[in-house]
């Protein structure tokens, strides 16, 4: 470095950082780009990411080439570069213009967008630079053109395949990306190679298909003792799962793989498991699936203890393997209720009943199934749902009343499924079932409103309440109930229930009474369910909750946001005054409930409150200005769009960008 070219700035503290970023929103575009490049020095990734995301709203074009420019300042340069990333589709047109810039290191940036922005339009361009003289930027493009996927660019690719290895590993890679078949051929007379070798199988296993296991499979034959085992086995593991159906018999190779189901490594028993099990019905199942599954204490991708949840695609096709599953503890339990709803007619009905039984008296977890019943139904629901059978209603029934309360609604679909058999096996056993919990089911299988209803009030108080907190969503039985009548006798314990209901259902008929209880004694409940119900009539009461005595300011909050629902000239005006003069906390509740139902009258407020330190508050501006598109509301927005809180930033851009 010469004594005339600038010395880049020390990296700016934590603390001087902090302050930066409070301070940011309230400077002029020119202040934030200073403070920007300032940021930019710091090693934090949230401190920078903030950066960025600012930058990409306040600096040019022109600022940003500069920076690409800038040989003495690495972190300049690299602002500018992550910036035009950031900036997305907006950068194209400028980084198309850079690519013929004099200065390589220009050039290089400008590949690197592109490449970023994955953008169809620059296959062309880059394939131009492919004749550049610089190498760094040749391999640059060659990534950059494998990752747009077009194969049509394999012809462009294939005589870097004969390069020095810098440019040779781009090749490998970017054919790799490219997906395409056609690729397969010059890859493999790459496969020996000392140095190249190794991406090669990898971009062959990428591609994929039946002619990618072929040839990974003869490499894997002629050279299994000096190849890598972990890596080859996996990805040809990799292939045979992708697959759309059983290959093609090759001789020797599960022979071959056997022999690895006892390697001591952990990577290699499993990935030779995964081929064995991916090419079809064979002698060594059973020590596969022990191999996959960790039995014997080898260990493995699954192991007997929690539930991985999905199934292996190595087993996708395995329909034969089914009974096998079902009968295995822990998570290949769950793999064979996957495949019983792929191949419905492959399970019986008597392994499914089984899988899922529990002997009398036992704990959730036993019988050797390792696995909470719970646990279970995400996989097993969908195959009961489809089953057809004689005993299913009472199967069912069964389950239901051994799950928990909190546990019962992953079976809901298979009820309903089997509505009428599993009404049956509840008319049979209803001496057997809470009053409750028979009416909650009979409610989900079918039962009328009026029959809901009627449930409900031959119940107790206590019975009573619990059955109308999971039954809310039954919106008709809730009308048919005295609520007037119940709330007057006991409004300690039924109006917030009241309340609750009546937002859930939509009882907009409970309003007066609500009403009446809110200026009495207001719970929380209560405000909540008039501001759900956007009664207007309740305005004046919500207003003279917010006027009350400290004593009742903890509804505060809920009186806002009720406010904000509601709207009105009325909730607007006093939600205009919490906003300018309310406390902290409160202040920023009040911006986002007038947020909710802002006119264009409530603009001037929100264009004042656009360089607010609290980010909550100019969230709300960000929508509320972006709703009403004024030439005055630009300005502001400007602001927002380079606010360093990305939620705000988005919100603004979304605007100008439109």
């Amino acid at each position: 470095m010469t004594t005339s070219e600038p010395i880049p700035s020390p990296a700016p503290s934590w603390e001087e950082c902090m302050e930066l970023l409070e301070k940011l929103p309230t400077l002029s575009l020119e202040g934030r780009a200073t403070a920007i490049e300032r940021l930019a020095r710091n090693s934090s990734p949230g401190i920078r990411e903030r950066a960025l995301r600012a930058g990409a709203a306040v600096f040019t074009d022109e600022q940003l080439t500069t920076y690409l420019r800038n040989d003495s300042d690495a972190v300049l340069r690299n602002l500018g570069l992550e910036v035009f990333k950031l900036r997305g589709g907006r950068s194209f047109a400028v980084s198309l213009r850079l690519l013929k810039d004099g200065d390589p290191d220009v050039v290089l940036q400008a590949v690197l967008i592109l490449d970023h922005l994955r953008d169809p339009r620059a296959l062309e361009p880059l394939r131009g630079v492919l004749t550049h003289p610089d190498p760094n930027v040749i391999q640059a493009a060659i990534l950059a053109i494998g990752r747009l996927g077009n194969a049509r660019s394999i012809p462009d690719l294939l005589p870097f395949l004969a390069a020095d290895p810098w440019l040779q590993m781009a090749a490998v890679q970017a054919l790799g990306d490219l997906r395409s078949p056609v690729a397969i051929k010059p890859l493999t007379e790459l496969l020996t190679d000392l140095l190249a070798g190794s991406m090669a199988a990898e971009a062959i296993a990428r591609i994929g298909g039946a002619t990618a296991f072929r040839v990974l499979a003869s490499h894997w034959m002629l050279y299994s003792e000096q190849l890598e085992a972990e890596e080859v086995l996996g990805l040809l593991a990799h292939v045979l799962e992708g697959l759309s159906g059983l290959p093609a018999p090759f001789p020797g190779l599960a022979e071959s793989l056997a022999g690895r189901l006892d390697d001591p490594a952990l990577e290699v028993r499993t990935s030779a498991a995964r081929c064995l099990l991916s090419l079809g019905p064979g002698e060594w199942d059973d020590a596969a699936l022990a191999s996959l599954t960790g039995v014997g204490g080898m260990g493995g991708t699954g192991g007997t203890g929690g539930v991985g949840g999905s199934l292996p695609p190595s087993l996708a096709r395995r329909r034969d393997l089914i009974p096998r599953l079902l009968l295995l503890p822990g998570e290949p339990r769950v793999w064979g209720f996957h495949l019983a709803v792929r191949y419905p007619r492959s399970a019986s009905p008597e392994a499914l009943f089984a899988a899922l039984a529990e002997p009398a008296g036992a704990a959730p977890r036993s019988a050797g199934l390792g696995v909470d019943l719970a646990e279970l139904l995400p996989a097993a629901v969908p195959a009961l749902t489809r089953l057809r059978h004689p005993d299913i209603g009472r199967q069912l029934l069964a389950l239901h009343l051994r799950l928990t309360p909190e546990g019962r609604s992953a079976l809901e679909p298979a009820l309903r499924a089997h509505g009428a058999e599993v009404r049956a096996a509840l008319a049979e056993m209803a001496g057997e079932i809470d009053p409750v919990e028979r009416l909650v089911l009979g409610a989900r299988l079918g039962l009328s409103e009026r029959e809901v209803a009627d449930g409900i009030l031959a119940l107790a108080p206590g019975e009573r309440r619990g059955a109308i907190a999971r039954l809310a969503d039954v919106t008709g039985a809730m009308r048919l109930l005295p609520w007037e009548s119940w709330v007057a006798a006991e409004p300690d314990d039924d109006a917030d229930l009241a309340a609750e209901v009546a937002a859930a259902a939509g009882l907009r008929e409970l309003l007066p009474t609500l009403r009446a209880h809110a200026v009495e004694r207001p719970t929380p409940a209560l405000v909540r369910a008039l501001g759900e119900l956007r009664d207007r009539e309740s305005v004046p009461l919500l207003l003279a909750l917010l006027a009350a005595s400290p004593g009742r300011r903890e509804l505060n909050p809920l009186v806002l946001e009720s406010l904000g629902r509601i709207g009105g000239p009325e909730a607007r005006a006093a939600l205009a005054a919490a906003a300018r003069s309310a406390p902290a906390g409160e202040a920023r509740l009040a911006y986002r409930a007038l947020a909710l139902c802002a006119t264009e009258d409530d603009s001037p407020l929100f264009r004042e409150a656009a360089t607010h330190p609290d980010w909550y508050v100019r969230l709300a501006c960000a929508d509320v200005l972006t709703r009403f598109a004024r030439p005055e509301n630009l300005a502001p927005l400007a602001l927002l769009a380079g606010d360093p809180v990305p939620a705000v930033a988005h919100r603004a851009l979304a605007s100008l960008s439109g």
